[in-house]
């Protein structure tokens, strides 16, 4: 249904579900191209709704107080093409200015996709967080935003205690993201905004904040222009989005650059701000129904296609988690034929209120992920998409579980211990968390099926059977081939010496990742060292300390129900090398820290760092990392930067080995 053929009421109705759904609960149930045009067909339509003045949605009655905004949250116009951006410059900068379109200097920044914040200091202090709510009322954060990255709690304006607000996005990145979110079944933007509005704080300490607006108490922005106010910022100790200065065609230029390269950045954004450089100028312009004249978000604009849902299918992962797997019309979206996507799970089904028959649209979520967004058209003989009330793989029963906030979970899992396809994805798991690529589900399944093995710990057995591997039949009857069963021993065999935190974080334990393991060693210092620490039952003893409150029993069941498992490893030729040290290092010895792909695992230099009496990590630190190893010493990575700007002396492979050996 397009907005023309909808009743005035009905393009209101979808607008306040929309709102609330984004501001309130973190869902997106439209697309940006989608819900701006049903505001334009409402300003067509009703010019003085006051939706249109109103940024976000009512604040909901929840137990994070209500609190109002000193200085009222206002947000952007949007553009999506360059006629739209140039008709932006000379209407609402040109014409009102009296400038030529060559004297205009914009300032741009890209936009986070996150959830917006106001932060409050009083004589240098942070005091209160406020989320933007509709603007004008958010919801009192405070107590989480003290666990975020980078918020600082005191700062200064040049010489003297800073009294006044920031504005910034609170962000998740992909990284972390990935980490508290293991079935991916939410997004990197709706899973920040609902862990900066738990009750109990839980995984606040993985959002950061990244700050674009700076105001003193009385209102006045900091700084002259967009570009001093971000130096200053960046003085006071917060961190800003990246940005470009120039003229219009430079910022149009950078703008289409960062399109390109956004998968690079490490965190979602949904497009570019430009705002006009000088500050007193881009005041002077006023306001169009909250929405300042001199600001503009170039929104990217989502690749879309319609197409119809077809069937569902019931996709097991190695935690058990059930998502429901769409089916749909092939479709050409972002350079690839779509033919299926992603209904995350059925809470989301029911959102959306999606069904089997029906025209939708999909898009590619950071265009990578396809996945249905909307309904357009309902299907004349819809079929209803229910949960499974047992297992699709096993038929065990399913459930829901607590999540780290100790409320019940959005994903339905299967309980059963001994389903196949858990174990199958375990497996598919632990190659995955290995960095042992090439290795899809048709050969998965035919190592399953034709050589026995039952679990990961059966990998390390194929060397005894290489001829069996090599004639492994796959589609086609077409061989494995020597070459590739070779290939493939010889990654197996790279990984026959892990890191604890490797080791532990691949098993596939609901909740108990490769960087969930270090953070634990690193919150518990000298307590999770060994794999008899993680087995003793200390985990849930220090449940609170570690920073798994309510998950730490279920994590702890599950690594003493894999003790078997665990042993198999060892029987089938498994080590484990010594966890990094967590005091400071002694006089004479090195904090070394690696960057890009060596010749062998970084499990293999770690030990061999460790055995020379030196210290190994893998989150590189100018404070203290004393040499950093890398790939490609010439390369452009952060690491690679971070070092050279601190003087830190970068090592090739085959020094770091004469390191070593001394």
């Amino acid at each position: 249904m397009t907005p023309v053929s909808q009743s005035l009421e009905e393009l209101q109705q979808l607008l306040d579900r929309a709102d609330h759904a984004y501001y309130s609960e973190g869902r997106t149930i439209m697309e940006d191209a989608r819900y701006d045009a049903l505001k334009g067909e409402l300003a067509r339509r009703n010019p003085d709704d006051p939706r249109l003045r109103t940024v976000g949605a009512t604040i909901r009655e929840t137990i994070l107080q209500k609190k109002a905004h000193a200085i009222p949250m206002g947000s952007q116009s949007k553009v999506t093409t360059r006629e739209e951006f140039e008709a932006w410059l000379q209407n609402n900068l040109c014409k009102p200015l009296g400038l030529a379109r060559s004297q205009v200097r914009l300032h741009a920044s890209v936009k986070c996709d996150g959830g917006s914040v106001s932060l409050e200091y009083q004589h240098g202090r942070f005091v209160s967080a406020v989320s933007r709510g509709d603007g004008r009322v958010g919801e009192d954060i405070t107590a989480n935003a003290l666990r975020f990255r980078n918020v600082p709690k005191f700062c200064l304006l040049g010489e003297a205690p800073f009294t006044g607000f920031v504005r910034g996005e609170i962000v998740l990145s992909i990284e972390n993201w990935k980490l508290v979110d293991d079935d991916q079944a939410s997004n990197p933007r709706n899973c920040a905004v609902g862990i900066m509005r738990r009750k109990n704080g839980e995984q606040s300490e993985y959002l950061q904040v990244y700050a674009f607006r700076g105001f003193t108490a009385q209102g006045t922005p900091l700084g002259r222009t967009e570009a001093e106010q971000q130096a200053l910022l960046t003085q006071m100790g917060f961190v800003v989005a990246p940005g470009h200065m120039g003229t219009p065609d430079e910022v149009w230029a950078w703008y289409l650059d960062v399109q390109k390269r956004r998968s690079s950045l490490g965190f979602w954004i949904d497009g570019v701000v430009a705002c006009l450089d000088d500050l007193a100028q881009q005041l002077s312009l006023g306001e169009t129904d909250s929405r300042p004249k001199g600001q503009v978000a170039i929104k990217f604009e989502a690749e879309s296609a319609e197409t119809v849902l077809r069937s569902v299918t019931l996709r097991v992962g190695h935690t058990g988690a059930i998502i429901p797997v769409g089916t749909f019309n092939p479709v050409q979206l972002a350079g690839t034929t779509v033919t299926s996507a992603t209904l995350c799970n059925f809470e989301n089904v029911d959102a959306l209120g999606i069904a089997v028959g029906d025209h939708c649209t999909l898009i590619k979520a950071g265009d990578i992920i396809p996945r249905a967004m909307e309904v357009t058209v309902q299907g004349p003989e819809r079929i209803p998409i229910v949960p499974p009330a047992a297992c699709p793989a096993c038929g065990g029963a399913v459930g829901r579980r607590t999540n780290v906030s100790g409320e019940e979970g959005a994903v339905l899992y299967c309980l059963s211990d001994t389903c196949p396809a858990k174990r199958v994805g375990k497996i598919d798991h632990y190659l995955s968390s290995l960095d042992i690529l090439g290795i899809g589900d048709e050969l998965l399944n035919a190592l399953v099926t034709e050589l026995g093995v039952q679990d990961a710990a059966d990998l390390y057995t194929l060397h005894r059977q290489p001829g069996n591997l090599a004639n492994l039949k796959l589609s086609g009857k077409v061989r494995l081939g020597e070459k590739r069963a070779e290939r493939f021993l010889s990654e197996i065999e790279k990984r026959r010496t892990l890191s604890l935190s490797d080791f532990l974080g691949s098993l596939g334990i609901f909740g108990l990742g490769k960087r969930r393991v270090a953070l634990v060693q690193q919150a518990v210092p000298g307590a999770f060292d060994t794999l008899d620490d993680w087995l003793s039952g200390k985990l849930v003893q220090c449940a609170d300390q570690a920073g798994l409150p309510n998950t730490a029993e279920c994590i702890q069941r599950d690594l003493l129900d894999q003790k078997p498992l665990i042993d198999k490893f060892f029987a089938n030729g498994v080590t484990l090398t010594g966890s990094t040290p967590k005091h400071a290092a002694k006089p004479g010895t090195y904090t070394i820290c690696i960057t890009g792909a060596l010749s062998q695992p970084k499990a293999h230099y770690q030990a061999l760092i460790e055995a020379a009496g030196h210290m190994f990590t893998d989150t590189y630190s100018p404070k203290t990392v004393t040499h950093l190893v890398a790939a490609d010493p010439s390369g452009s990575s952060s690491k690679l930067q971070k070092a050279r700007k601190a003087g830190i002396p970068i090592l090739t492979e085959a020094e770091l080995l004469a390191l070593v050996e001394r």
